[in-house]
Order: structure tokens, then C-alpha cells, then sequence
């Protein structure tokens, strides 16, 4: 059974090394910068759940969620020092599945982290 991947998409270096501290032990974690190269990544390994920052240069976190959506749907989680900046509808329009606000405890991540991915696990399995 291969380690499950988890993408995060921050433009933030900094964030995404701690991503990987994190997580680094259970999950195959990739990094984007951006959605092309977050789009890039899941042609080639697709992921089991994606985080996305929601303020980021060029395209923000909502927008790059959107353009995720024609290619996977699988879960996300959206994390943000600015709550203010998405609201709860547009959280649920674009399907994410859990929104944090930094900063996010090492125990609150891998928490969500764990629940979703065994969330979207038991449901392939379930449709299987």
C-alpha cells in the first residue's frame, strides 16, 4: 500500500517546511508555490489532500481551489492568518472540507489532516 501524498500550496517556503515537519513521518508531502504548479503535480502524483494558503501572490487560495476542482476532488483544507478573506459560502461552493487559521498547532494539523484523509479513504472504499 503506498503512503498517502498530501499537496500544500503556499508561496510561503517557510510554511511549507513546516508542513513537511509535520507531516513529513505519515504522508508523502508535495509543495506548490502556486496553481500551475500545483496542477503540474497532480497530473503526474495525484494526491489524497490538497492545503491551500488562502492569501497568496497572483491567484489567491479560493481561485486556485476552483481551478483544482476541474482536475481532482479530493479534499481540502484551506489555512489562513486571514479568516477574513473567504467566507463560509464561498468555503462551501468550492467544496473545501476544513478551514484552519494560522497559526495551526502541529496537533491541530495532523489532526485534520488524518480525519480527512480517512474520511476520503472509507468513501472509495465504500463505493468499491
Amino acid at each position: 500500500m503506498r503512503q498517502k501524498r498530501v499537496l500544500a500550496i503556499d508561496d510561503d517556503p517557510v510554511t511549507l517546511a513546516q508542513y513537511r515537519d509535520v507531516l513529513g513521518d505519515d504522508y508523502q508531502v508535495h509543495f506548490a508555490l502556486n496553481g500551475d504548479q500545483a496542477i503540474e503535480i497532480i497530473d503526474h502524483l495525484p494526491p489524497d489532500l490538497i492545503i491551500v494558503d488562502v492569501r497568496m501572490p497572483g491567484d489567491s487560495g479560493p481561485r486556485v481551489v476552483h481551478k483544482l476542482r476541474r482536475y481532482t476532488s479530493v479534499p481540502v483544507m484551506m489555512i489562513s492568518g486571514y479568516p477574513q478573506d473567504v467566507s463560509e459560502d464561498e468555503l462551501i461552493r468550492l467544496q473545501v472540507h476544513a478551514a484552519l487559521i494560522k497559526p495551526v498547532s502541529a496537533e491541530a494539523l495532523r489532526y485534520e489532516v488524518d480525519s480527512l484523509v480517512n474520511a476520503h479513504n472509507l468513501q472509495l472504499n465504500t463505493a468499491l
